[in-house]
């Protein structure tokens, strides 16, 4: 493991744990802590659940083109994967696609792609209820004064760096299945500099990374995917509203538009600050969209930003080891699929 890594993570979360957590006395969050009706957790663990029931039955179009492996199979590394992003770096998403070509002997480079081409769907339902939010509630950012409108400023940059990215990384993606001979010219020309076994190792995952992007080539798998894209999104927004209850807050917000604000917020945070299982960055996250956007006293939102990161981290943490006893997974056999990138 990195050691660089962790560092710079566990300064990230430190930071980003003094802004959710300053100014917040103990007593405060304790009260808010004790105030929480926990029986609606219960249902919001049931969400996340769905959530990733439905991101297992996606994954099984994207991988499809490269092996049919049935939704029960792909749940120890989906679980197993999101659980390693307790790792410094986001390294579950290594960690998934190690475990599952080690399961269903495929490549590591062509079951890379296919979370590859995941994460660019979620990239997608992103930037679309982003729109839909600045679209029909922008109002929302009037009310805080000058400080919401630097957020919203920030939330639209973010939004179209993502889009830009998103759309030349989906390019070279449909680039590699239809014109494959052009994108191997821009690849032999961005690796020139490169010594040959390096540029030979790069051309030996490019052709992997293509075999994983067949989904491309699947209309209606492709369709599926995006359909259950919508879903995922579906069911971790509405995980938000039965915290909203267990806080007894739904009535002091605009319940559908607050869950998908939080959803974003969380979303670009994680994305920006990539700290061991998004600690700090998630709770920095829920404050700034509860309390700075929407004005829910910061203890409020500070304690809430913690049972939600129990809710659904912890969650994915339970089942993960659960997986990892059953298979039969080892530490090193973690650090191995973490370390397939460096």
């Amino acid at each position: 493991m990195n050691k660089k890594h962790l560092l710079i993570g566990l300064a990230i979360v430190a930071l980003s744990s003094y802004y959710a957590f300053t100014n917040v006395s103990l007593e405060e969050l304790g009260n808010a802590l004790k105030s929480v009706h926990y029986i609606y957790l219960v249902p919001a663990v049931f969400m996340v659940g769905l959530t990733f029931l439905f991101r297992a039955m996606r994954w099984r179009y994207l991988i499809r083109s490269v092996k049919d492996v049935k939704t029960m199979r792909l749940f120890s590394p989906l679980m197993v994967g999101f659980m390693g992003n307790i790792l410094p770096a986001r390294a579950g998403e290594i960690i998934r696609a190690y475990l599952l070509g080690k399961k269903e002997n495929i490549s590591f480079s062509a079951s890379f792609a296919t979370i590859f081409v995941e994460r660019l769907m979620d990239m997608l339902m992103f930037l679309f209820l982003l729109v839909g939010v600045l679209f029909f509630s922008a109002d929302i950012f009037s009310k805080g004064g000058a400080e919401n409108h630097r957020l919203m400023g920030y939330m639209i940059k973010f939004g179209w760096i993502s889009f830009i990215g998103s759309m030349g990384i989906f390019g070279f993606a449909v680039l590699l299945q239809y014109k494959n001979e052009w994108a191997v010219k821009i690849v032999d020309f961005c690796t020139k500099p490169l010594p040959h076994k390096w540029r030979e190792k790069i051309f030996g995952m490019v052709h992997s990374f293509t075999e994983g992007l067949k989904i491309l080539k699947d209309p209606r798998g492709f369709a599926a995917s995006l359909i259950l894209s919508c879903l995922v999104w579906a069911s971790m927004v509405s995980t938000y509203y039965p915290i909203h209850l267990a806080f007894g807050i739904q009535s002091e917000l605009p319940v559908i538009t607050s869950a998908i604000v939080l959803s974003l917020t969380i979303g670009i945070f994680i994305s920006l600050f990539p700290t061991p299982g998004f600690l700090g960055a998630f709770q920095a996250a829920c404050v700034v969209a509860l309390h700075e956007i929407f004005g829910i006293s910061k203890a409020v939102a500070a304690s809430y930003g913690i049972i939600a990161w129990l809710v659904a981290m912890g969650s994915v943490i339970v089942v993960g080891l659960i997986f990892v006893v059953k298979d039969n997974i080892s530490f090193r056999e973690l650090s191995a699929g973490a370390e397939q990138r460096e």
